[in-house]
């Protein structure tokens, strides 16, 4: 049996292919591409299916197939990508990206009507944002009724990718808290925001659990694809949830923390019930019944990207690394990472980054200390979040780009003060997709089969100490100070009509 696994990420489209063990046997990988203008971020459908199917032949070649395999492809990825296309599936317009911000009205004017508390309760989501596919239908029923007049599917970019290649408009479970549209706790449609943005029930894809098996690929898309016995589809799940099954975090206790651009942190709750106060979103998990709380910084390595290009003129990782090891910090100064203005678990629009105490003796090497402090800081915040909501972690498992710095994952974890572990997989999210593949497919009997060797990973064990702590209080301190006597205010409210 083999698995071709298919990322349907922000900035790459990627298939990884794996056996029925679960060992990866090639990738591949190609840049999705975007049309900007202003706050439009468009994509073209069809270049995305087009990209998934040239993946596919790469890896088949890489790995030199058997035209007697039986083949398995399963969706993981971004989820809020919409798409509108017709009966026929083909699109009526180019995809409008998450990144797209053209809706900040709209976003405004669904948090006035519904009322933030009122439709955190539902959705899952602390708050309206232009990122959510309702924000964007609702701009659509306002300035191009004729596309959504005309839609007969409302999709997001794996539903369609599900649909041309079965014929299936199917929507999996796990994306769908990422549409504003979905009453999760209900685990159905909401119909007064369907209603709200111009869309009718049937136009919404059919609601699957994660990892379900939709059927063959069409005899039409086969002929596209490399010889092989059969090709069944799944459905996969959502990319962060993904993640945590290809890297042995998906359990009670253990938060799955992203050290890529952003700053995503996930848990699967242990015991969970809706508080209104809580900044941590939920969504349905990977098997029925169970409920993941997600949370996702935009300053997360972005911002020590911005420093080291923009700022730094550059600064090599490597140079950076050995100059940090050989540093005392004690009196570096405080970055407060809100780069983009809100960060959970505080919302704040009016927030914005700054450094803290900044004296005429410090360089380039303390300023840099200073920001990957910031995010770990952030990332401390998320952690307190969930203990707030009674969740205990017992350890934070972190996988992305940022992990490459030992000295950064170590400052987590004395600023966290418990274990990070670091997965030695760089395929996490395409390899939880396989599991469930595999799973669905009868190769393995769970999710957590014990035949399924955990990745190799390293610890970093937590050296807590006075310093750690004061400097903490100092970043804590310094939040308060800028933007209220309470720190940056906490979820935003609205009493609804």
């Amino acid at each position: 049996m083999l698995v071709y696994a298919v990322d349907l990420g922000t900035t790459n489209l990627k298939v990884v292919l794996f056996d029925e063990h679960a060992r990866q046997l090639a990738a591949a990988s190609a840049p999705m591409q975007y049309r900007r203008e202003g706050a439009i971020v468009e994509f073209d459908p069809d270049t995305v299916l087009a990209s998934v199917l040239d993946l596919i032949h790469a890896v088949a070649s890489d790995a030199e197939t058997s035209s007697d395999a039986v083949a398995h492809i399963v969706i993981t990825g971004q989820a809020e990508s919409l798409v509108l296309a017709d009966a026929a599936g083909r699109p009526l317009a180019p995809g409008i990206s998450w990144m797209d911000e053209r809706s900040v009205a709209e976003a405004a004017e669904i948090d006035e009507w519904f009322g933030a508390t009122a439709a955190f309760a539902v959705t899952g989501e602390t708050e309206a944002v232009p990122t959510w596919p309702a924000t964007k239908l609702r701009w659509l029923r306002a300035h191009r009724p004729d596309i959504l007049a005309a839609a007969h599917h409302v999709l997001m970019i794996k539903d369609y990718v599900l649909l041309r290649l079965t014929g299936r408009a199917v929507g999996e479970e796990t994306t769908r808290g990422f549409t504003y549209l979905y009453d999760v706790p209900g685990r159905r449609y909401w119909p007064e925001m369907l209603e709200f943005c111009g869309v009718r029930p049937e136009m919404l894809p059919e609601l699957i659990p994660a990892g379900t098996i939709i059927g063959p690929v069409l005899d039409e898309v086969v002929v596209s694809l490399p010889t092989a016995r059969s090709y069944v589809v799944n459905a996969g799940a959502l990319d962060h949830f993904c993640a945590m099954l290809g890297t042995s975090s998906y359990g009670a206790g253990a938060v799955s923390a992203s050290a890529g651009t952003v700053l995503a942190v996930s848990l699967l709750a242990s015991d969970w019930a809706f508080d209104p106060s809580s900044a941590l979103s939920f969504h349905a998990g990977l098997q029925p019944g169970e409920t993941v709380l997600f949370s996702c910084a935009d300053s997360g390595g972005v911002a020590l990207e911005w420093f080291r290009d923009g700022i730094a003129g550059g600064l090599p990782y490597d140079q950076l690394e050995r100059a940090l090891a050989e540093r005392d910090h004690r009196d570096a100064p405080i970055f407060l990472p809100y780069l983009t203005g809100v960060n959970p678990p505080d919302f704040n629009s009016e927030a914005r980054g700054a450094f803290v105490d900044l004296q005429l003796r410090h360089d380039r090497i303390d300023l840099a200390y200073a920001v990957m402090e910031g995010v770990a800081h952030l990332l401390r915040r998320n952690i307190d979040a969930i203990r707030d909501a009674g969740e205990p972690v017992r350890e934070i498992v972190s996988a992305g780009g940022g992990t490459a710095s030992r000295f950064w994952n170590q400052l987590k974890a004395d600023v966290c003060g418990v274990d990070v572990r670091v997965p030695h997989e760089q395929e996490a999210a395409c390899r939880g997709a396989a599991i469930l593949a595999l799973v669905a497919a009868g190769e393995l009997q769970s999710i957590d089969d014990s035949r399924l060797p955990a990745p190799d990973s390293h610890v970093y064990h937590p050296r807590t100490g006075p310093m750690t702590r004061a400097r903490y209080d100092r970043f804590d301190a310094a939040l308060a100070r800028l933007y209220g006597a309470d720190g940056v205010q906490t979820r935003p409210e609205g009493e609804g009509r």
